[in-house]
């Protein structure tokens, strides 16, 4: 048994029973492994469930800086960001779920070392918005405000299209989600960009 198997295992739960619900009994019985193997590799629950939201935050790290350090027109760069977090997403389904628990929880779950794997992803989205030729009241923009808006907008609604509930009025993708995902994106990337730049 892998520690990656048991991280993989428990995004799952995490994702599914959220922080609370997750019991490490239930977890072990699942891997089909002695709760002692988990603690092998993680001191204790919130250990565990830290280098989970941790993993999650690092996901294509190297990407994004490959998109940062191009030499693509300072829009398609964005675009190219806005992207790669839908597919991040699309690969990896139950991001949407832990996102929207941690933003519900206001961010109460994650410890000190997290912020920090957070601050430097700001980094990166600042390093590419601030390529734009921005328009003079956006110059000085909260990035924190602008991540957790571009985020919200499409958990929110890949999540509403996702739902089992027939909803009136929505769009039908058929449940798709690389539909969806690619209408989202495309969305928000357009939103953003008009709003944000001189032409």
């Amino acid at each position: 048994m892998t520690k990656k198997r048991i991280l993989d295992v428990a995004t799952e739960e995490f994702a599914t029973l959220g922080y609370s619900g997750l019991s490490m009994n239930k977890l072990a019985e699942k891997l089909k492994i002695n709760k002692a193997m988990i603690y092998y590799y993680f001191k204790d629950k919130r250990n565990l469930y830290d280098e989970v939201i941790s993993s999650i935050i690092e996901l294509n790290k190297k990407e994004k800086k490959e998109i940062l350090n191009s030499s693509l027109e300072a829009k398609e760069k964005f675009k190219r960001y806005i992207k790669l977090y839908t597919k991040t997403i699309n690969n990896n389904p139950n991001i949407i779920p832990l996102t929207l628990r941690e933003m519900a929880n206001f961010d109460l779950g994650i410890e000190n070392n997290i912020p920090n794997s957070i601050e430097q992803e700001l980094v990166l989205m600042k390093q590419i918005i601030l390529q734009l030729n921005l328009k003079e009241k956006y110059k000085d923009i909260d990035f924190y405000e602008l991540k957790a808006m571009i985020i919200g907008t499409i958990s929110s609604y890949y999540s509403m299209q996702k739902t089992p509930l027939k909803l009136s009025n929505i769009k039908d993708f058929d449940k798709n989600d690389t539909k969806i995902l690619n209408y989202v994106e495309e969305f928000i990337t357009n939103i953003l960009l008009d709003a944000l730049c001189e032409n």
